[in-house]
C-alpha cells in the first residue's frame, strides 16, 4: 500500500473514494515536514495540481528521494532533477511509481542540492523581479508603454465603469470595513456578472 499523509477539507471525500474503489491506501493524516519517518521513504509523490511549487516536492529532491509529480506549470523547476519523473498519464504514473521502486535516486549534486535551497530561490526571485533585470529596448518599451496606458486609462471614470470596475471606485472609501459592493456594481464589459448574464440566456 502507499502511505498517504496530509488533510484539508477534502480529506474525507478522498479516504470515502479511496475505499470506494478498493485502492490500496494507507492514510496517516497530517505530520509535520520535520517527521524523522520520512527518512526511511524512498520515494515521494505529489499529484497535486494547485499546490504551486510545493516545498514538499522540493524538500523530498533535497533529501535525495525520488519524486513523482504530473506534468504541470507548477512543477516545471522540479522537473529539472534527475530524480524527479513527471506523468501524464494514469499509465504513465503507474510506470514512473514502479521505476522508482525498482531503481534507485541519484546521487544528489552540490549544484542540484544549492538550487533547492532558501538562498538560490530568493536569487531567482531577484532576478526575475528586479527593475535592472536584462532586457532590450524593446522590451523595456513595451514595459514603459503598459505601464503608462494602465496609469492613464484607469483614471478615466468611463474607461473603468467599461472595464466593469464599477461607478465610483476610483477612490477608496476612508474606511474600507463600509465599502457596500452593490453601491459599485457595473455592467462593463469585462464584468463577470454580465458575463454570467450573458451566458445564463
Amino acid at each position: 500500500p502507499l502511505d498517504v499523509y496530509g488533510s484539508g477539507p477534502d480529506f474525507k471525500d478522498i479516504v470515502s473514494r479511496a475505499e470506494n474503489n478498493g485502492l490500496s491506501l494507507n492514510f496517516l493524516g497530517a505530520k509535520d515536514h520535520q517527521d524523522s519517518s520520512f527518512r526511511d521513504y524512498k520515494v515521494f509523490i505529489n499529484p497535486s495540481l494547485s499546490d504551486v511549487v510545493a516545498t514538499t516536492t522540493a524538500e523530498a529532491l533535497a533529501m535525495g528521494k525520488f519524486v513523482i509529480v504530473a506534468e504541470h506549470p507548477s512543477n516545471h523547476f522540479f522537473a529539472q532533477f534527475p530524480n524527479c519523473m513527471v506523468y501524464n498519464t494514469e499509465e504513465e504514473f503507474s510506470e514512473c511509481v514502479r521505476k522508482a521502486l525498482r531503481e534507485e535516486p541519484h546521487p544528489l549534486s552540490d549544484e542540484d542540492r544549492y538550487r533547492l535551497t532558501w538562498e538560490a530561490a530568493t536569487e531567482r526571485l531577484i532576478n526575475v523581479a528586479e527593475p535592472g533585470r536584462k532586457r532590450n529596448l524593446t522590451g523595456q518599451a513595451l514595459d514603459q508603454l503598459s505601464w503608462t496606458t494602465h496609469h492613464l486609462l484607469t483614471n478615466i471614470e468611463q474607461f473603468r465603469k467599461f472595464a466593469g470596475a464599477g461607478h465610483g471606485t476610483k477612490h477608496a472609501p476612508e474606511d474600507i470595513k463600509e465599502l457596500n459592493g452593490e453601491m459599485y456594481s457595473g455592467s462593463g464589459f469585462f464584468d463577470r456578472s454580465r458575463a454570467r448574464a450573458q451566458k445564463s440566456c
